[in-house]
């Protein structure tokens, strides 16, 4: 469904270059989960908007359900990004609209008529169980229904494919919850392939099948989620699935800046 071959990203900044994504393969099935993990900076983020092209590789490859993204024009891009859905962290809606405007407005921006979008943005709300929050604005909604819309809007367009880069970073564990059990269940009713990219390995644990853990730009290593024991290779990875928390003593810290 989703192939990345030698993927590359640069970016210049303050201190010169900086390979934010290095020489990446990544293959996801179609219908499956995909998690992707690492430490703020690691390029998970970059690595998720290579797969759409917001951000467009400087060498390798990105195929998804079959077609060379990286090939095409720029209309036939922009008619591919329509079947694949984006959810951000911090939702993105319009204050200024409803939630079903919001939801509407990227069926508008695809050219779908005005009878077919009112069809699609009742289905979408109604996934997400928040119909009777149509005509409601953003600043009226709880977080989780917010990210609940965000939901429902990137699902307006029917996707194959839907990114998810830190969706549940900005809500409340309870929160978290409710929105990865809609993730799950779209995923599961609907058979939308999900990338899922988090810094939290609970959230992994939770909605995905297979998780690649990201560090200095590279995929380090692939832990399979199928419930059996993990045993991780490498340090990184032995520490994103080691989740609980250790404080450090006032003596390690102190010979810690001693060194």
């Amino acid at each position: 469904m989703i192939t990345l071959r030698g993927v590359t990203k640069r970016f210049t900044g303050p201190d010169g270059p900086l390979t934010a994504v290095d020489d990446v393969d990544l293959h996801v099935p179609r219908g499956s989960v995909q998690g992707i993990i690492g430490f703020s900076g690691a390029g998970k983020s970059t690595l998720i908007r290579l797969i759409n092209l917001l951000e467009r590789p400087d060498s390798g490859t990105v195929e998804v359900d079959g077609t060379d993204l990286t090939a095409v024009d720029e209309a036939e891009l922009r008619r591919r990004r329509t079947k694949i859905g984006m959810i951000f962290q911090h939702f993105n809606l319009l204050a200024n609209l409803t939630a079903a405007q919001n939801v509407e407005l990227a069926l508008r921006i695809a050219g779908v008529d005005k009878a077919a979008r009112a069809a699609r943005v009742a289905e979408a709300l109604a996934v997400v169980d928040l119909a009777d929050k149509a005509d409601v604005h953003p600043a009226k909604l709880s977080g989780g229904q917010q990210q609940r819309v965000a939901i429902a809007r990137a699902l307006a367009n029917e996707p194959s494919v839907l990114l998810c880069d830190e969706p549940t970073s900005a809500v409340d564990p309870r929160t978290t919850v409710s929105v990865l059990s809609y993730l799950k269940e779209v995923n599961e009713r609907l058979g939308i392939t999900i990338v899922l990219v988090t810094h939290e390995m609970n959230v992994v644990r939770a909605i995905a099948d297979d998780v690649a853990v990201m560090d200095g730009g590279k995929v380090v290593e692939h832990l399979e989620l199928d419930g059996s024991p993990l045993r991780p290779e490498t340090e990184i990875a032995r520490f994103m699935v080691d989740d609980r928390i250790r404080l450090r003593s006032g003596r390690d810290l102190e010979e810690s800046r001693a060194g």
